[in-house]
């Protein structure tokens, strides 16, 4: 399916026109609890629903990091209602509910969310985004925790028909939530880079959003002005089309247990282990490439990208991309139950295979056994 985005201030506004091409009676709206009209985005809504004339219910009493309770509450509402389109506001955990609420209405599934056979069709969805990170907006996959254990749910229909990314629903987000979306963007896009999957329309993708985020992200956090969340949020879209193609890397396979575990937010928890997947993933005699890799092509990647996020060599690299981190307020201190087995025992081994540089068991087994702060 070939998704229609509008991007860019003002772009919301479009929200009413885009809608009437289905003409619905009735539209479900996923929103967040408190951004939802903080951002403007409330306003928006209920223009469209006028201009409509449509009946909207709304949904919004589910938690951060969607579990699969919330999901099976949705659904209840979703088959009592029978939506004509449903439109999810928000963060990426709001995004990923709506996807998950209109995939899951018309697939039945397995255990492990690994297959699928479609019994309805499919309705129409579209998404907003309020923050500039997650770029789930983008992307043909979504998170669903179950037990805490986190999956990914991936398909084709999970992708939103329509993304409406207005970075005027990012200008109030406070300087943490800035932070961790922010990074969470930055670490798709680089991710994406250096990833096994890498195509050349990834990486351009991954090259347009690095530097938007990397330049920006301290002002949008520290001193936010309208033309940082802008160029933040270009970054973020960008950085969702390079995901959506490869998929994420060792940073996020380890970030999951920590948010699981020790409720750290998803972009936070991807920053505790980034640093050191940075100088980890730098080519050497004593690493094993992925095979699916070129040698010396990544090398020169990887001498790009250490360019494009300000780091000066792979020496430098851990503690270059920690001070960055820190001056986010990203800084992490292990909480006095910090477990490190429970890390390694639940990283997402889907995830870490996407990664460049094969795993060193015994390697990372130490960095995660000594972590103590960043």
């Amino acid at each position: 399916m070939e998704q229609l985005t509008y991007t860019g201030p003002g772009s919301a506004e479009q929200l009413p026109d885009v809608l009437k091409k289905w003409a619905p009676e009735k539209i479900l709206l996923v929103r967040g609890k408190n951004s939802y009209t903080k951002c403007g985005a409330a306003n928006i809504m209920e223009r469209s629903k006028e201009v409509l004339a449509c009946q909207l219910t709304e949904f919004c009493e589910f938690s951060e990091n969607p579990q699969y309770e919330d999901v099976k509450k949705g659904l209840t509402l979703v088959r009592q209602f029978q939506p004509d389109v449903i439109i999810g506001i928000g963060g990426g955990s709001v995004m990923d509910m709506a996807k998950l609420l209109r995939f899951f209405y018309s697939y039945d599934y397995n255990e492990d969310f690994s297959r699928f056979d479609k019994k309805e069709g499919i309705i129409p969805l579209v998404v907003l985004p309020t923050t500039s990170g997650t770029g789930s907006e983008s992307t043909h996959f979504a998170v669903v925790y179950r037990n805490k254990v986190k999956y990914s749910v991936a398909h084709a229909d999970v992708l939103p028909d329509v993304a409406v990314a207005d970075p005027r629903f990012t200008y109030s987000n406070p300087a943490y939530l800035t932070a961790c979306s922010g990074f969470d963007a930055l670490a798709q896009a680089v991710e994406a880079f250096w990833n096994v999957n890498a195509t050349d329309e990834s990486d351009r993708y991954a090259c347009r959003a690095i530097p938007l985020l990397r330049s920006n992200l301290l002002a949008g956090v520290n001193h936010p002005s309208d033309e940082v969340r802008n160029k933040l949020s270009e970054g973020a879209f960008w950085a969702g089309k390079a995901i959506n193609i490869t998929k994420t890397t060792a940073p996020h396979a380890f970030s999951y247990p920590f948010t699981a575990y020790y409720g750290l937010p998803h972009g936070h928890a991807v920053a505790v282990t980034f640093p050191f997947f940075l100088q980890y993933n730098y080519p050497g005699p004593e690493k094993r490439l992925n095979p699916k890799l070129d040698a010396s092509g990544y090398k020169e990647k990887m001498d790009k990208l250490y360019a494009m996020l300000n780091v000066n060599s792979v020496v430098t690299a851990f503690d270059d991309m920690t001070g960055f981190i820190r001056q986010l307020s990203l800084g992490f201190k292990c909480p006095e139950n910090y477990a490190p087995q429970i890390i390694l025992e639940h990283v997402n081994l889907q995830r870490l295979s996407n990664n460049p540089v094969i795993p060193d068991r015994e390697l990372i087994r130490d960095f995660i056994f000594s972590l103590k702060t960043i």
